[in-house]
Order: structure tokens, then sequence, then C-alpha cells
């Protein structure tokens, strides 16, 4: 398997109910067409045994920022809800 070798094209640090959570939307230097994102915590909702990990390839850069957005704003609102904090991406 070979390694695979991103860019970092924006980083983000939040504060949600006062757990730092960093996040950042990343192309694979070998095509430009291709972005994903990180997180380095997950929420997980009371009635759900898993984190809400997102695991998506976006073909944009405005979509990924969208859906990253997205998701830290569906992280407030169940931690608002009294969610609760899963281990992510370690950066």
């Amino acid at each position: 398997m070979s390694a695979i070798i991103y860019t970092i094209l924006q980083e983000f640090f939040v504060l949600i109910h006062e757990h730092p959570v960093k996040a950042r939307i990343m192309s694979p230097v070998n095509n430009e067409n291709s972005f994903t994102f990180q997180v380095s915590l997950h929420f997980k909702n009371n009635s759900a045994a898993d984190a809400n990990i997102p695991n998506s390839t976006f073909t944009s850069y405005a979509t990924a920022e969208r859906h990253l957005l997205g998701y830290l704003e569906a992280f407030q609102n169940t931690m608002d809800l009294g969610g609760g904090i899963a281990e992510g991406t370690k950066f």
C-alpha cells in the first residue's frame, strides 16, 4: 500500500462547550480535484452508541468547506442537547 501525501489547505480551531476542536481541509498532492477533512474530536448523540464520524471525499473545496462547517454546527447542536465527545484524529 502506498502512502498518500496531503496538502493542508485550511485549518480551523473552535471551542465547543470548552472542548477544543481542530479541523482541517486537505487535498492529496497528486489529485487537485479531491478534498477531504479531518476533525480532532467527534460527537455522539445520547441515542447512538457510536460517534458521528465524517468520512467523505468531495470534488470541490467549497463543498468540503460547507460540509465541514455543517459538521461543526451539528457538533455544537448535539453538545447543546447533552451529547458526548469521542476521540477523533490526532494532529
